[in-house]
C-alpha cells in the first residue's frame, strides 16, 4: 500500500536568485588608513596585521601593526639590487608578491618591467635579497604570475612569448638551498600570439596557465608539457590587459579599452559579460576563489559573486584611482595612486556555498 502522506504544510519552493537583497546598500567605510612614501605597485596581505608593499621606487617594505599612523615599517632588501623599471610598462602587472604559507614571513617577489628585459626573483622576507636574475626574454617583461605553491613562475613579454618556469617540489624556496642551479632555463616557451603579451595567470590546482595579449586572444596551456588546449577571444575585439584563473574552473578576461569583463568556463563557453562605468585597474579573487574583487580608475571597489555578478558588499570609494589590492580571509587592502593604503572588511563569503551560488534568505 502507498505510504500515507506526511502531515504538515509542504515546504515552500526555493526562491529565485536575487529575490531578496543580500547586499546592504550602506557603504562600508575603511577600518584603517595609511599614507605611504611612494605610489604602491604590489601588495601582499597576510592573515595577521602585517602586509608587504612594493612601491614604484622598487622599495619593498613590511608593515606591522594595525593599518594607520601607528604601523611599523621595516625596509627589506636593497633598492639598488633591482634594475630600474622601463618607461611605458604597467608595473602593477609586471610585479607579483606571493607566499608559500600565506604569511609575509615566507614571501617572494617576482619582478619584470626592468629596462634590461630581465626577470628577477627576490626573497621578500628577512633581509631580502636578489636570488636570480633571468635574462631570457628578448624584450621587456610586461607581466608576471606566481602559483600559490610558489613552484611555477610565468612571465610574458613584448616579444609575444611567455616563459614558464618550474622550480620543482621545493618551489622558490629551493633557490636558497645549497647547490641550487645558478642559471635555470624555462621549462616551456609558450607561443601563438600575434601581439605583445600583456597579462598572464597560472593555477597549480587546474594545472594550466593563461596568456593574453594585445591581439585580443587568451590561450590556455598545460603546465605539464606546455601544449595549448584552448583559445578565448575577446568579444569586443580589444586588447586583453588582465586575466584571472579561478580554481573552480573559470577564466576571467578584462579589457580596459572597452571597460568590459568576460567570464568563460574552461570549455570555452561564455558565462557572462559586463560593462563598467570606469576602467578596471586591478582585480583579484578571494581566497576561496568564489568572490571577485575589482578596483576601478574612479576609486570604486566592487565585490561580486564570481559566477553571476551578485553584489556581496558595498565599499566606500577610495580617495583616488585604485592601483592594486590584496584580499585575505581577515581583511581587504586597497592601494591608490594618491599613496593611500586602506583596510576594509573582507567580502562576506558565508553564503557562497558553491562557485557563484549565493543563498539568499527571505526577510522575517
Amino acid at each position: 500500500s502507498p505510504a500515507p502522506p506526511r502531515s504538515g504544510r509542504p515546504a515552500p519552493p526555493p526562491p529565485p536568485l536575487g529575490a531578496w537583497p543580500i547586499c546592504d546598500p550602506t557603504p562600508v567605510r575603511p577600518v584603517g588608513a595609511l599614507r605611504v612614501p611612494s605610489v604602491p605597485a604590489a601588495l601582499h596581505s597576510g592573515g595577521d596585521d602585517s602586509f608587504l608593499l612594493l612601491d614604484m621606487e622598487r622599495q619593498l617594505t613590511l608593515y606591522r601593526g594595525p593599518v594607520g599612523e601607528g604601523a611599523r615599517a621595516s625596509a627589506i632588501g636593497d633598492v639598488a639590487a633591482l634594475p630600474a623599471f622601463a618607461p611605458g610598462v604597467t608595473i602593477a602587472r609586471a610585479v607579483c608578491l606571493a607566499a608559500t604559507d600565506g604569511q609575509p614571513s615566507k614571501a617572494w617577489l617576482a619582478s619584470g618591467g626592468h629596462w634590461d628585459g630581465s626577470l628577477c626573483l627576490s626573497t621578500a622576507h628577512g633581509g631580502g635579497g636578489l636570488r636570480l636574475r633571468l635574462a631570457v626574454h628578448s624584450e621587456t617583461v610586461t607581466c608576471v604570475a606566481l602559483s600559490r605553491c610558489a613552484r611555477y613562475v610565468l612571465s610574458g613579454s613584448l616579444d609575444a612569448t611567455a616563459l614558464l618556469w618550474d622550480f620543482g617540489r621545493a618551489g622558490l624556496a629551493g633557490l636558497a638551498a645549497p647547490g641550487a642551479e645558478a642559471s635555470p632555463r624555462p621549462s616551456h616557451v609558450l607561443r601563438g600570439h600575434g601581439g605583445d603579451v600583456l597579462c598572464v595567470a597560472v593555477s597549480s590546482v587546474l594545472r594550466v596557465c593563461a596568456v593574453a595579449s594585445r591581439d585580443g586572444h587568451a590561450c590556455l596551456y598545460l603546465l605539464r608539457d606546455g601544449r595549448r588546449v584552448r583559445t578565448f577571444t575577446s568579444p569586443d575585439a580589444t586588447p586583453i590587459d588582465a586575466v584571472l584563473l579561478s580554481d573552480a574552473g573559470y577564466v576571467l578576461l578584462s579589457s580596459s579599452a572597452a571597460t568590459a569583463l568576460h567570464l568563460f568556463a574552461l570549455n570555452g563557453q561564455r558565462v557572462w559579460s559586463a560593462r563598467l562605468d570606469g576602467g578596471v585597474s586591478c582585480l583579484s579573487l578571494s581566497p576561496c576563489h568564489n568572490a571577485l574583487l575589482l578596483g576601478l580608475d574612479t576609486g570604486d571597489v566592487l565585490a561580486w559573486a564570481l559566477f553571476d555578478r551578485t553584489p556581496l558588499i558595498t565599499y566606500e570609494a577610495c580617495p583616488g584611482p585604485v592601483v592594486c589590492l590584496a584580499v585575505s580571509e581577515a581583511h581587504l587592502l586597497v592601494a591608490t595612486s594618491t599613496r593611500h593604503v586602506l583596510k576594509y572588511p573582507p567580502p562576506p563569503q558565508a553564503g557562497l556555498l558553491t562557485p557563484g551560488l549565493v543563498v539568499a534568505r527571505p526577510p522575517r
